[in-house]
């Protein structure tokens, strides 16, 4: 067997899941952050200066607390982790990465494409914004260069540019991580999924605190991670189903992406939320030892 593929049981005959489409999913995802990068890098010199923010109903009434972004990415980087923790100890964990890499891609691209249309004024007198310059090339590719690694997070990099406000991308990130413990994390790992939206609700609110956004983009960023994650499970539930003529979304474009990441996928009835511990040893070696240390390959959740 190639060792980029795995055999599943399937209904009739043996399911074989290409692990290359995981990593397809992947480098759409790193597109999407990278393209989300350099519209930001060349939009900053686009954006307004010497206004005054927009109006916004959050605004008026509570007041700007700074700090209040360092708990939002406390409270993201937590739900990432967890979310991938989800995925890499899910049974069916290539399926699942490949599922919500696609559906974090295609989020991003459409928040950089929102960026690149609109830019408005930042959200506070108190954001500092680097001076304009020409957009060269070079200009853009040395921001991107310097902003690439820290990955949005003002914990690890003060923000200098300033523009990529529509659609909020950790409000994309927070809700995507949210979804994605809600659909595939075990039956008796549920019992969190209120805790979860407790804190994703703290980590928006706490955007708004630090005026990092407006209240419109923060909602558009719960819109998008939301839409984009139902509107391709939904999808995916057809398709297996034999059902896509019947389901009004398959006139989106989203549909063919579907139909190729899903195509040797398992169907949603031989699909169980089980998490298991990856085995780095072959499978027949595997099946002794789990003979004798169950624990370690099936967490039985």
């Amino acid at each position: 067997m190639d060792k980029d593929t795995d055999i599943l049981p399937g209904v009739g005959k043996p399911i074989l899941l290409k692990r290359s489409k995981t990593f397809i999913a992947l480098l759409l995802l790193i597109f999407g952050w990278i393209i989300n990068i350099v519209v930001l890098a060349w939009v900053h010199d686009r954006v307004p200066r010497n206004y005054e923010p927009l109006p916004d109903l959050f605004f008026s009434i509570f007041p700007e607390i700074p700090s209040t972004i360092r708990i939002t990415e406390f409270i993201m980087l937590f739900m990432v982790i967890n979310a991938l923790g989800i995925m890499y100890f899910h049974q069916h964990r290539w399926i699942v990465a490949r599922r919500v890499f696609l559906c974090v891609a295609i989020s991003y691209i459409f928040r950089a494409i929102c960026i690149c249309l609109l830019q408005v004024p930042v959200p506070s007198k108190n954001t500092y914004c680097a001076p304009k310059a020409i957009s060269s090339f070079s200009v853009v590719s040395e921001r991107v260069i310097t902003t690439f690694w820290s990955a949005g997070i003002e914990a690890l990099r003060p923000r200098v540019l300033c523009g990529d406000l529509i659609v909020s991308g950790h409000t994309i990130t927070l809700f995507t991580t949210l979804h994605t413990f809600k659909y595939y994390a075990p039956q008796k790992l549920r019992v969190l999924i209120i805790l979860y939206r407790i804190m994703a609700l703290i980590a928006v609110i706490c955007i708004l605190f630090a005026r990092k956004h407006y209240s419109i983009d923060v909602f558009l960023g719960y819109i998008v991670a939301t839409n984009v994650f139902r509107m391709y499970h939904s999808l995916m539930y057809s398709f297996h189903q034999n059902e896509m003529d019947k389901n009004l979304l398959s006139q989106n474009i989203l549909s063919g992406l579907v139909a190729y990441f899903e195509k040797d996928a398992l169907p949603p009835h031989l699909f169980v939320n089980m998490l298991r511990v990856p085995s780095l040893i072959s499978d027949k070696n595997a099946s002794k030892i789990c003979k004798y240390k169950k624990e370690l390959c099936n967490l039985d959740i």
